[in-house]
């Protein structure tokens, strides 16, 4: 139902399907869109600054070797309470307290570098990276039974 009378505006159907004049003062283009680019597959590949997302294999091979990490740091938190030391000098004791917070720091701080350090690019050379340093900073006295 249209309304009638003499404050009725009389518009005609086909003005309701445009979208205005472009020489109204309103009126404003939105972004000029590159059709020929959108949808392509190689969107990624030309532009070298593109984020590409991590696979999901690399996704869930960080978060076991950083579970791993982590229980190397629990691993040295235990084995160093194991040891009684008792040093003659505060040198001593000194150096033998900053040797057990590196000890318990080095695998976050291991697994932190390989994150900053190895490119995002390089998954294989983060994930090898990170395997050596699980073997490099792994709680060998614990594991081996050295630390009883």
């Amino acid at each position: 139902m249209t309304p009638s009378g003499p404050g009725a505006l009389d518009h005609g159907d086909d003005d309701a399907l445009s979208w205005g004049d472009e020489l109204d003062a309103s009126h404003i283009d939105g972004p000029s869109r590159d059709t020929s680019t959108i949808g392509s597959e190689g969107d990624l590949d030309d532009d070298p600054d593109a984020v590409r997302p991590m696979s999901s294999a690399s996704l869930i091979a960080h978060g076991v070797l950083g579970g791993v990490f982590l229980l190397c740091s629990v691993g040295w938190v235990a084995l160093v309470g194991r040891f009684g030391y008792t040093f003659a000098t505060p040198v001593a004791t000194g150096l033998w307290r900053f040797g057990v917070l590196l000890a318990v720091a080095a695998p976050a701080l291991w697994f932190v570098s390989s994150i900053v350090l190895v490119p995002a690019t390089a998954t294989r050379r983060r994930i090898l990276a990170m395997i050596v340093g699980a073997l490099v900073v792994a709680p060998w006295p614990l594991l081996i039974g050295a630390g009883a």
